[in-house]
């Protein structure tokens, strides 16, 4: 079996990594989908989740930026770089000095945050659709959640420190430990409600880093804080983080500006509540297939470059990208067709009721359309990070950011809903992908001229579109024996969950399976192992 050889190979090397991330990335995102099933159970769209969903939102600002993004792509070339060259001491020394200043830049901007909550809330979420009972709710979750921050901002430099060293076990374990803490909340939901998942929050990012300390000590980790006085590299991080900052917030903003037209509409909370769990339901397939691929490779394209292997380089890049969208095509139209009972089997109960379906799945097809090109942004950002043109993301996230507002205000004052909001943000990020495509083309000249790479493309969209053919028919012909399949059905969870998630179960793995067969005819698989 094709599958054996795999883990065979694997004990070594880029994929065994890109296993182990995969790996961690899956088990991240079961944890991730059982806590959104129990928190939908207790919470379904209702105005509490809502504020906590949204109190989520700015304060995640602070470590996907800050922390999570822009400096882990910025520190891990440098601490390469240096661990190479000056060797561990010095290495361990600019780390130190990086965590420093994360720290004292997340204590300030916590700091703000906690005194700005009410004005940030009331500028983003305040209109028609909040109360303002959860526009305080807001707020006080908001100042609860700025205790993540510097927990998570540690233990995303450890992170960092570990993937450049390529160990990647501990950090694929930490998102998990982090999910595991907020499902702790959960639980708790009868005796201390939304609070509950708040201070989850807390102890799973507390979590998230304790698990990442002893695999830092197994290779030799000597933190010392310090300013870095004299060290250029500290200031080389900073630099190459300006630009990267700007880039994550811009892709972060993006999300927050969909909530926040979507807060004006009539009924906005529970509207705000069924985006983001379509959001989520778009991102498992995007941190299995795309992050795990682009986190592992990354370390890999920053040493091709300063080797000045440019043509490893380009061939590296390519493999990636084309992988990447080997995964997410099928996985795309498999959303688009499967999406509302796939939604129904995970969170129609408790809580959640039928009208939260129906927004879950409004949103969900427009998601399901931009997780393609979503999900290739992923290695092209990080290509242009590798070779240190940092601008070049970062202007086109602008644009991404500025047309997904536009698009969407502009539907929404023609009268379309919630379903207009996860298109537009579908078109800006498509765009997106082609414009990073067309210019990484320009920094790497002769990267994309390979009839391979096309015709792996071209093989794995005619794949695509024969399975999506197989499960809109299966799902046509089978509404008179699974009527759950039909969003109007009146559900009955206890009684219908087990037929439909067989049934799903069935026609997906047909699916797959027939994905597969058909990628190994037209020698899609060989061309992705090279």
């Amino acid at each position: 079996m094709q599958l054996v050889s795999l883990f065979r190979r694997a004990r070594s090397g880029a994929l065994g990594n890109s296993l182990i991330v995969m790996g961690g990335f899956i088990l991240s995102r079961i944890t991730g989908v059982l806590r959104d099933v129990i928190a939908s159970y207790f919470f379904g769209t209702s105005p509490e989740m809502t504020a906590y969903r949204s109190a989520f939102q700015i304060v995640d600002l602070l470590y996907l930026v800050i922390i999570g993004g822009a400096l882990g792509s910025s520190f891990i070339p440098v601490f390469i770089q240096v661990w190479e060259q000056d060797g561990e001491e010095r290495a361990w020394r600019m780390a130190g000095a990086v965590l420093s200043w994360a720290l004292l830049i997340l204590a300030l901007a916590s700091g703000l945050i906690f005194l700005a909550a009410p004005w940030l809330v009331q500028v983003i979420y305040g209109g028609q659709g909040f109360e303002p009972a959860t526009l305080h709710l807001t707020t006080q979750l908001a100042r609860l959640f700025l205790f993540s921050p510097l927990l998570l901002g540690l233990g995303g430099l450890a992170m960092a420190a570990l993937n450049a060293r390529d160990r990647f076990t501990a950090p694929a374990l930490a998102p998990t430990i982090y999910n595991l803490g907020i499902m702790l909340g959960a639980l708790a939901a009868p005796w201390l409600g939304i609070w509950g998942m708040g201070w989850g929050v807390v102890i799973g990012a507390l979590g998230y880093l304790l698990v990442q300390i002893p695999s830092l000590r197994g290779m030799g980790m000597r933190l010392t804080l310090n300013l870095g006085r004299q060290m250029a590299e500290v200031g080389t991080v900073a630099r190459q983080m300006g630009p990267r900052v700007l880039g994550q917030a811009a892709a972060h903003i993006s999300i927050v500006a969909t909530s926040a037209l979507a807060a004006r509409l009539v009924d906005g909370d529970a509207k705000v509540a069924g985006l983001i769990y379509a959001y989520q339901l778009m991102l498992l397939p995007f941190g299995v297939f795309s992050l795990s691929l682009s986190q592992v490779a990354f370390p890999r394209l920053a040493r091709l470059v300063a080797e000045g292997r440019m043509a490893e380089l380009g061939a590296d890049v390519r493999r990636t990208l084309g992988t990447i969208l080997w995964l997410t095509l099928p996985a795309s139209g498999a959303l688009v067709i499967l999406g509302m009972p796939t939604a129904r089997v995970l969170f129609e109960r408790g809580a959640f009721d039928a009208l939260s379906l129906h927004y879950t799945t409004q949103a969900l097809t427009g998601y399901a359309v931009a997780l393609p090109a979503f999900a290739a942004s992923e290695i092209l950002i990080r290509s242009f990070y590798a070779l240190q043109r940092t601008w070049t993301p970062v202007l086109v996230g602008m644009v991404q950011v500025g047309l997904n507002i536009g698009i969407g205000a502009w539907l929404l004052a023609r009268g379309s809903d919630v379903a207009a909001l996860a298109l537009a943000f579908s078109v800006a990020n498509t765009l997106e992908a082609l414009l990073l495509f067309g210019l990484l083309g320009m920094a790497l000249p002769g990267i994309w001229r390979d009839a391979g790479l096309w015709r792996r493309l071209a093989g794995s969209c005619a794949a695509t579109l024969l399975v999506v053919g197989w499960l809109w028919l299966a799902r046509s012909l089978s509404m008179g024996f699974v009527p759950a399949l039909a969003l109007e059905h009146p559900y009955m969870w206890q009684r219908e969950i087990l037929p439909l998630l067989l049934w799903l179960a069935l026609v997906a793995g047909i699916g797959a399976g027939g994905y597969y067969g058909i990628s190994r005819v037209l020698r899609i698989t060989e061309a992705l192992r090279q």
